[in-house]
């Protein structure tokens, strides 16, 4: 029993904020939804500002397509807000029960999703979690006539004039509804909440999201760099109101207004059209990519343990022996000679000075970690049969070569790392870390004034393995006029499995020649 005279019933769903029952009231005999602030969220004041911001924007938001609130009610230390139980479930459910819709069913469903819209936003509300979840119907068998439609959970929804509670840089709302401009740092506008509802579109037409079965990362690039795909039998109507809705300019985007009124033109013009047929569903990950291990833990025999043990040890040894380490009697004078060692030295028989490569420090970029990883850099003859194909070492005559480090840019599908060296003229070399991709690669040496100096140089079709791997390009050799400042530019074109290109761009530090 909550709140006096409610009994809870069932969940009936779940959210980041909380949990919705359905409850039967003792006072009046009905079923209502309940929903219950998450206990974890309950000593965190701005998770509680905002649950009592959506009582009152749905209090202040009367209108016949938004779910109307009853009362907030204090439940020891939580709370939970009392609302009308829309009995058809939400269109999640509906596409998970039977598919995609049909065109009329589903114009019909979001034009009242429109009404909905144009209400708040005229009242300067903007929901900025539109999605599947958060349509509820009334009757899930009437969608092409009366279905009734109710939008929920504006709980991080956000009044136009009033100051964010988000923390500065923070993405609230669900990756595959968010519009470009607000992963990109922008605020949250009535255009975002129309972005989020041409995605829903899409998905009510194809049973998915244009951008599903990606990792969050991969999604906030495509809604950055790439704009949805038609589905082969989309009516051109209803393609063109999904193209308007996620241009990428904002002002160029129709109002929620318009939308309800093209979109019940459209349900009349098509209403025996039938569905579209259902997509095969799209793999999370690569085909070539190990298949997804169940998060159930698994029960590994003893033996195993104690040969995967053993194996390590012995691989251990085996790279131990293959790099020729020092051994505990080599080890002061391997230490010593290593500062002094030339790149080009070659490798001296055991109980003498190993003159090795100083290996150059890469700092691994995006945050994933700070430390610092020191690799030795292979001598030409000792690269393997193409697989991992090192920057070649730069003849004595030119000085070390200056990189910048394997480095990330957000919404980028691999690391960078840019070359140069000088010496008789300028050496230029560049490499991706990546996996699952092809690439190309080109390397384009600028002066200060941003022109081009000499031939770019491209390597194409760069083949990277399903696991981490390097692929490079040169080192090329350039001879430009002498005292004067240069730029290396790197930039790519990153392939990933489905055929999308993403682009990109590294430069090195300027330089004087």
């Amino acid at each position: 029993m909550v709140g006096g005279c409610y009994e809870l019933v069932e969940q009936i769903g779940s959210g980041a904020s909380g949990t919705v029952w359905r409850a039967h009231s003792q006072a009046t005999g009905e079923q209502v939804a309940i929903k219950l602030l998450r206990e974890e969220l309950v000593p965190q004041p701005k998770a509680v500002t905002r649950f009592v911001q959506e009582r009152a924007i749905l209090a202040a938001l009367e209108h016949d397509s938004i779910v109307p609130v009853r009362e907030l009610l204090t439940i020891g230390e939580s709370l939970g807000l009392v609302m009308e139980l829309v009995p058809g479930g939400s269109m999640r459910d509906v596409l998970r029960a039977n598919g995609p819709l049909t065109p009329a069913e589903a114009a019909t469903v979001m034009a009242e999703v429109a009404d909905g819209l144009s209400h708040a936003h005229r009242l300067g509300v903007v929901h900025r979690d539109l999605k599947p979840d958060n349509i509820l119907v009334r009757n899930a068998d009437a969608l092409d006539t009366a279905p009734g439609v109710r939008l929920t959970d504006f709980g991080i929804a956000r009044v136009v004039d009033a100051p964010p509670l988000t923390t500065t840089g923070a993405l609230l709302g669900t990756p595959n509804y968010l519009a470009p401009e607000v992963i990109n740092g922008g605020r949250p506008s009535p255009g975002s909440d129309v972005y989020a509802f041409g995605m829903v579109l899409y998905e009510l037409l194809t049973g998915r999201p244009p951008y599903g079965g990606h990792t969050p990362r991969s999604v906030f690039r495509r809604h950055v760099e790439t704009r949805p795909r038609r589905n082969p039998g989309m009516p051109d109507v209803l393609w063109r109101l999904i193209a308007s809705c996620v241009d990428r300019n904002p002002a160029r985007r129709p109002s929620a207004d318009a939308l309800g009124e093209a979109l019940r033109a459209v349900a009349v013009r098509l209403g025996a059209a039938p569905a579209l047929p259902r997509p095969p569903r799209l793999p999370m990950q690569s085909p070539h990519t190990r298949p997804r291990i169940p998060t159930q833990r698994r029960r590994v025999p003893a033996w195993h343990a104690i040969t995967t043990v053993a194996t390590a040890f012995v691989l251990i040894a085996v790279a131990l022996v293959a790099l020729e380490w020092p051994g505990p009697g080599d080890r002061s004078q391997a230490e010593v000679s290593r500062p002094t060692a030339s790149p080009g030295a070659s490798t001296k028989t055991k109980g003498t000075k190993q003159n090795r490569a100083a290996a150059p420090v890469e700092t691994a970029a995006a945050g994933l970690t700070a430390n610092r990883m020191v690799k030795p850099v292979p001598a030409r003859d000792e690269e393997p049969d193409g697989r991992e194909a090192k920057v070649a070492p730069l003849p004595t005559a030119y000085g070390q070569a200056q990189c910048t480090g394997y480095q990330w840019k957000f919404l980028q599908p691999a690391f960078s790392n840019t070359c140069f060296a000088t010496g008789p003229g300028i050496r230029i070399s560049g490499g991706l870390r990546s996996k699952s991709v092809t690439a190309d690669i080109t390397l384009t040496l600028k002066d200060t004034a941003g022109r081009q100096v000499g031939e770019a140089h491209t390597c194409q079709a760069l083949r990277f393995a399903p696991e981490m791997s390097e692929r490079t390009c040169g080192p090329v050799e350039l001879k430009p006029s002498r005292g004067k400042r240069y730029v290396l530019v790197q930039s790519w074109r990153v392939y990933d499995d489905d055929g999308t290109a993403i682009r990109g761009e590294a430069k090195s530090a300027e330089f004087t020649y």
